[in-house]
């Protein structure tokens, strides 16, 4: 299928990438349905080396463009329909560059009930309107033209029904005026100012109070158009939705009367200005500036819903590929209190092994019992760590393992606590319920954290993203874009890293490209039944694994250990011919070239070979047979909390403390530092430089040293600072500082800070021998 040259045009246009590049994007995505993991990888000669995201940005572009030219045939087809498609309006629907000016066009031709400027048209007044306009004459004379247009059978009964008549054509004639809303929507986004009050019954409502600082607010549109801003407007929103707020856009309505009156009747000899000048008031208020407000509100949703998703995306994406254990024996623990602290042991490869649950906490206090029953997990299974969630009773288990358990005094074992956030998600979700049906939900929930611990990557993409608690707002953002855009960070993440085809869950494989779920689950049928794979090749004799398929999956699947050592790389099959015919004629064999650097150092010097494969394949082959495992994440390492604390009330002001980021917003990272609650870090607190964005300083997983500046102990509030001295730099203690005229709230609402989970309940034990 051919693609279409404006297609092409506009997407070039809107990602500042060549046509030449958009064309060979387009090609493979549309006529070759290929994958976006796939086109960037392996196919960089064509693209002229692109990334994931600049091939992203040309599809979402085409998209845009698809949408726009339906709804352009959709207009076209319906005025044609009701044979008022002239030439003159044609041409000006097929010259519309966006979709709010189609809608502009097409707003006069919408199929709805009959219009006052519709009667009176029908009842002949339209010429009468048109001399309304014109006439310079006395009222006299205008009453006299007046009387050719009365008809009582129409309703129109004498010269005022008449003008009556008339200005309603003449406020539906200002009204849609496609020139004056294209010059007011662009004077909107630079003037107007978005409101917010507090709605009469507001009370009513749970938990009201929580939008104060949006009771008198007002602020620019344009400014919160800006991303650092876009989740002031989504908070307003939610608390219009619940009918706590009144949210209005507010504009001069001189400024749009004065459009008007220049194009229309800029002429004070004008019979019946006074009139005109009513007409265009009433057709601002009436229509023009409604339109525009709901426009308004619903770009501003989308730019804040865009702002927000790209965090959450840039959230998710480093928490994916944060540092790794790695094939380690775990033991995974839930903590609770009254139902106790559930254990779950997985080995290197996270098999699940055994559970059980142990007493240390009140009202049982089973110290003592409880660390020798983890001493004898960790004899009899060959644990290397202990994950500990880290949530309600988290930081005082950790404690009691510290103590009270001589491996871990003795650091033969290391014991650290690790967000425990999506981890009952997980645990009543489908696949756990296929994964363990025989267990408890507590059960699940252990083994995942262990598991998480392990291989962050291979057990968080069992859960809705949006669960994992590193968004804000993800209630309230298009939640079709935002799963469509999440869905597209863990395949990015999946397939960066790659996965081994031996180990790897349904779940994951579902996101290797071309693969879906039906086919992972199939692969691990067939390596169940076939006691794994032994290479590449034999994905083929997987039942729905078609050689589309393995063209698109099989660079990111790996056989460690298997026939081919290519196999284990992301050197892609298409590629072992040439690599083969290499070595023949260099007298090796694959297998001495692998990791051999004098050799790979010949090939990298071999320009035949660089024009044989191309200079992007060349480079890639050169940098897997130097690093065949490639992973691009690092391995973890342990963050030692400070052990004087276990709740908020411990914390001192303007002391120094460990803490990992776990949540990043346009206004600010959330830390958490050891306790149940985390602590806000304004992003005018990240550094002694100033910083505009807080995703250009801190990631999900970082760990930094944070200074206590302020602590809300009633509402559960903690301040951070990185600096090392505020000197006079003035700092408030809220979620955001925004710049906003009227009353100046002290505190922002409270944003979507991760949640934590509360203990699971019950658990069956199981007997040693």
């Amino acid at each position: 299928m051919a693609i279409d040259s404006q297609a092409v045009v506009y997407a070039s246009t809107n990602t500042e990438i060549t046509a030449k590049q958009v064309i060979a994007v387009l090609t493979m995505l549309i006529d070759e349905e290929c994958t976006i993991p796939f086109i960037t990888r392996y196919r960089k000669e064509a693209t002229g080396g692109l990334d994931e995201v600049q091939i992203r940005d040309i599809q979402s572009s085409y998209e845009e463009y698809l949408e726009r030219e339906k709804r352009r045939q959709f207009i076209l087809d319906t005025i044609k329909k009701q044979e008022q498609l002239t030439p003159e309006l044609e041409k000006k629907i097929l010259a519309a560059q966006t979709l709010n000016q189609l809608e502009d066009i097409y707003a006069p031709y919408k199929v709805k009930k009959k219009t006052k400027g519709m009667i009176a048209t029908e009842a002949g007044l339209a010429p009468f309107a048109d001399l309304i306009l014109s006439t310079k004459g006395s009222m006299q004379d205008l009453a006299k033209e007046a009387v050719k247009f009365i008809n009582p059978d129409k309703k129109v009964q004498n010269f005022d029904d008449a003008v009556k008549g008339a200005c309603d054509i003449i406020i539906e004639k200002f009204a849609h005026d496609t020139e004056i809303k294209e010059q007011l929507r662009a004077d909107y986004w630079k003037e107007a100012i978005l409101k917010s009050t507090k709605r009469d019954k507001a009370e009513a409502v749970k938990d009201f109070e929580k939008y104060k600082d949006y009771f008198e607010f007002e602020q620019r549109v344009s400014e919160l158009k800006d991303p650092k801003a876009s989740h002031r407007f989504l908070a307003m929103r939610r608390g219009m939705t619940q009918k706590v707020l009144k949210v209005e856009v507010s504009f001069p309505e001189e400024v749009a009367t004065g459009l008007i009156k220049k194009k229309y009747f800029d002429d004070e000899a004008l019979t019946l200005v006074n009139v005109l000048m009513d007409c265009s008031k009433k057709a601002f208020n009436n229509y023009i500036h409604g339109s525009l407000d709901l426009e308004m509100k619903t770009d501003l949703k989308k730019l804040s819903d865009e702002s927000a998703i790209n965090v959450f995306g840039v959230n998710l994406k480093n928490l994916l590929l944060q540092p790794y254990l790695g094939a380690k024996a775990v033991l995974g623990m839930d903590p609770g209190v009254r139902t106790g602290v559930k254990l779950a042991v997985v080995d290197n490869t996270g098999k699940f092994l055994v559970d059980t649950v142990v007493y240390p906490h009140p009202p049982k206090n089973h110290v003592v019992e409880s660390a020798k029953i983890i001493e004898a997990i960790i004899d009899q299974f060959g644990i290397e760590y202990i994950a500990i969630g880290n949530g309600t009773y988290g930081r005082e288990t950790l404690a009691i393992v510290e103590k009270h358990v001589e491996q871990v005094k003795e650091g033969k074992v290391k014991a650290t606590m690790i967000s425990e956030a999506g981890a009952s998600i997980y645990s009543a979700s489908e696949i756990a319920r296929k994964e363990f049906p025989d267990k408890d939900p507590t059960v699940r929930g252990a083994i995942s954290i262990a598991r998480r611990f392990q291989d962050p990557l291979a057990e968080l993409v069992k859960i809705d993203p949006k669960s994992i608690g590193v968004g804000q707002y993800q209630h309230d953002v298009n939640q079709t874009r935002l799963k469509k855009s999440l869905d597209g960070v863990v395949e990015s993440c999946v397939n960066f890293v790659g996965v081994d085809i031996n180990t790897a869950s349904a779940p994951l494989l579902s996101f290797i490209s071309g693969i879906g779920p039906s086919v992972a689950k199939n692969v691990v049928k067939y390596r169940e039944e076939n006691q794994g794979f032994s290479n590449r090749e034999e994905l083929l004799k997987v039942s729905r694994f078609s050689n589309k398929v393995f063209q698109q999956a099989a660079g990111f699947l790996r056989v460690y250990g298997g026939e081919n050592p290519l196999d284990s790389t992301f050197i892609h099959p298409e590629s072992y011919e040439a690599i083969k015919n290499w070595c023949d004629g260099n007298g090796l064999a694959v297998n001495d070239l692998i990791q051999n650097n004098e050799q790979i150092l010949k090939m990298e010097k071999d320009s035949s070979f660089r024009d044989q494969v191309g200079e992007y394949t060349h480079n890639d082959i050169i940098k897997s047979l130097r690093a065949p495992s490639q992973d691009p994440r690092t391995e973890f390492k342990t963050t030692e909390f400070r052990k004087d604390i276990s709740k908020i009330g411990d914390l001192k002001v303007d002391e120094w403390y460990p803490g990992i980021v776990t949540n990043i917003t346009q206004f600010g990272a959330f830390v958490d530092i050891g306790i149940k609650e985390n602590g806000l870090l304004h992003v005018s607190q990240i550094a002694d430089k100033f910083v505009e964005n807080a995703l250009d300083e801190l990631k999900v997983g970082q760990e930094l040293k944070v200074r206590v500046k302020d602590v809300d102990l009633d509402r559960g509030r903690i301040s951070l600072s990185c600096k090392q001295d505020d000197g006079n730099a003035e700092f408030k203690s809220n979620y955001e500082s925004t710049p906003r005229r009227g009353a100046k709230p002290k505190s922002a609402p409270k944003s979507d800070a991760p949640l934590k989970n509360n203990a699971f309940a019950g658990l069956k034990n199981f007997k040693f021998k």
